[in-house]
């Protein structure tokens, strides 16, 4: 088999949309359009909560942090 011959060339090929006749699958685009949607809310309300979690363990960090440095920076007269 020629790789050349293979390939058609771009004359022979359709430059518009054509659709298939008697295809069995049947798709929504509303309902496409509608699980894309789900989709994209479920995730950005994922990430949204993963920063929420992180965000909170680093503020409890940072308390700790400054309660260390309080204790560690008094002077022996506020003992």
């Amino acid at each position: 088999m020629n790789p050349s011959n293979s390939v058609s060339p771009p004359q022979d090929r359709a430059t518009t949309f054509q659709p298939v006749e008697g295809g069995t699958e049947s798709h929504s685009g509303t309902v496409l359009l509608v699980e894309a949607y789900v989709v994209l809310w479920v995730l950005l309300l994922a990430w949204i909560a993963m920063l929420w979690r992180k965000q909170s363990v680093l503020f409890e960090r940072l308390g700790e942090l400054e309660k260390t440095l309080d204790h560690v920076t008094k002077t022996p007269e506020d003992h």
